[in-house]
């Protein structure tokens, strides 16, 4: 019987390394697994949020620009600056009104998902926006229309740019190409513009 039990034991012995081995095995393909699961599921996550925060920040854009059009018609309809691409057609206080709700549902969309840099960026966009506003409905400012217009122009630059850094776009460090090339057109005097070759009004 203790022959038998020593046999039994040595047998284990023998055995042991291979059955370390089987678990080691086990156990590294065990973390393989779930280390390239967790790496996917938090490139998915990334993805989604990326996704996310490129929707919230078009419909911010998006938003913003409204508002500056309707500011751009209403101040040209009441003669604010000298104008002579009126589009014409109906515009009052109730749209710039309906546009302003629209960019500050869409502002809680960038406050929520945006980085520091981007928040700040748009933050400073619509503020200064809002002196176009008030220089159409023909209120005080500490801006004149000039400066509002150009200050808006690059404040939209400084929006895109902090945006594609968030975003990892790759991007040229200037702010130049994202700004409001409109702002060139509405400081300008109409015989200027007459004289500008391929310019662009709308961009």
């Amino acid at each position: 019987m203790v022959s038998e039990i020593g046999f039994g034991m040595r047998s284990l012995l023998l055995q042991l390394p291979a059955l370390i081995g089987v678990l080691i095995g086990a156990l590294a393909t065990y973390i393989a697994t779930a280390t390239q699961e967790r790496g996917r599921w938090r490139r998915q996550q990334a993805a989604r949020w990326d996704e996310r925060r490129i929707t919230a920040y078009s419909d911010y854009a998006h938003a913003v620009k409204k508002v500056i059009s309707v500011s751009v018609r209403l101040a040209a309809k009441r003669g604010v600056y000298e104008d002579d691409f009126w589009f014409g057609g109906d515009i009052n206080e109730r749209d710039l009104l309906t546009a302003e709700d629209e960019r500050t549902t869409r502002w809680e969309a960038v406050l929520m998902l945006g980085d520091d840099a981007v928040v700040a960026a748009a933050r400073q966009w619509h503020q200064v926006t809002f002196r176009l506003i008030r220089l159409a409905l023909g209120q005080p400012s500490d801006l004149t229309w000039n400066e509002a217009v150009r200050a808006t122009g690059q404040a939209r630059g400084r929006f895109y740019t902090a945006a594609r850094r968030d975003l990892g776009v790759k991007f040229d460090e200037s702010s130049a190409p994202y700004e409001w090339q409109m702002s060139k057109w509405l400081i300008e005097r109409p015989e200027d513009r007459n004289n500008a070759v391929g310019a662009d009004p709308v961009a």
